[in-house]
């Protein structure tokens, strides 16, 4: 089977910078969720000579990414960043550190070292942010990639809307409509190799943590999804299993 990585697939007066002791993190991080901007956050444990090193970067980066971006700074040893390092799983990690958040609060990436170019490319597209945050909370993405000017657009649909009618599947299961025109999105159509000059409507079904279960051109139907779904579940595991990964708490039936 196909597999992506979750990962794949912005005038200095305009940045905001917050230091965990100025606001609190979670409020930084609705914040930045209200302006639409993704969030970069910059966590150290000690200012010796590699925190200053890439706090350097850190700054260069948002500083040129403008109003695309705001920033966030967090001392690991500072009592009230525990929740903070907690929700990332950070306990271990090497210092320091930046986590990407999405507008939708999907985590673009995470790096224990990094250049100026790859922390302005953990910026993602509306579409790859959707995507990410669905496969992060463990559930199954269906991309409809279709505009005006592709064909069986409601057909495509019609076992896309099905599927996510079935109560076994419903829940679980995040629709992502596409423009394949939308030049936003361009990078991560191109991540997933799908043709965006495609005459038809075009599907995807992609089950986490990031495997591509299938692509469908034109018209779809429940009953192939869930056969192509459960066969790519008995690959992973013996027997099949649910929406939300490999036999966490039952099967698919």
């Amino acid at each position: 089977m196909n597999r992506i990585k979750p990962a794949i697939f912005l005038t200095l007066v305009s940045v905001y910078s917050f230091a965990l002791f100025a606001e609190d993190s979670s409020v930084a991080i609705q914040n930045a969720a209200r302006a639409n901007k993704h969030l970069y956050i910059f966590f150290y444990k000690d200012q010796n000579d590699k925190t200053q090193r890439f706090q350097s970067i850190f700054d260069r980066a948002i500083q040129k990414m403008g109003d695309q971006a705001r920033s966030l700074k967090v001392k690991t040893t500072d009592p009230s960043a525990k929740p903070l390092i907690d929700r990332f799983n950070l306990k271990r990690s090497p210092m320091p550190f930046v986590i990407v958040l999405a507008p939708n609060g999907a985590i673009t990436v995470g790096f224990p070292s990094f250049t100026e170019d790859q922390l302005k490319d953990s910026l993602t597209s509306p579409g790859a942010a959707s995507c990410l945050k669905a496969l992060q909370d463990r559930k199954l993405v269906l991309i409809c990639l279709q505009n005006s000017r592709t064909a069986h657009n409601e057909e495509a649909m019609k076992g896309v809307n099905e599927f996510k009618a079935d109560p076994k599947f419903g829940e679980a299961t995040v629709i992502v409509k596409i423009d394949p025109s939308n030049a936003e999105e361009a990078k991560f159509l191109h991540q997933l190799a799908l043709d965006t000059n495609s005459s038809q409507a075009v599907t995807v079904l992609i089950s986490p943590p990031a495997q591509v279960v299938a692509t469908y051109q034109g018209p779809t139907t429940k009953a192939t999804l869930v056969s192509d779904l459960q066969k790519a579940n008995s690959e992973c595991c013996p027997g099949g299993c649910c929406p939300g990964g490999c036999c966490p708490g039952g099967k698919c039936g």
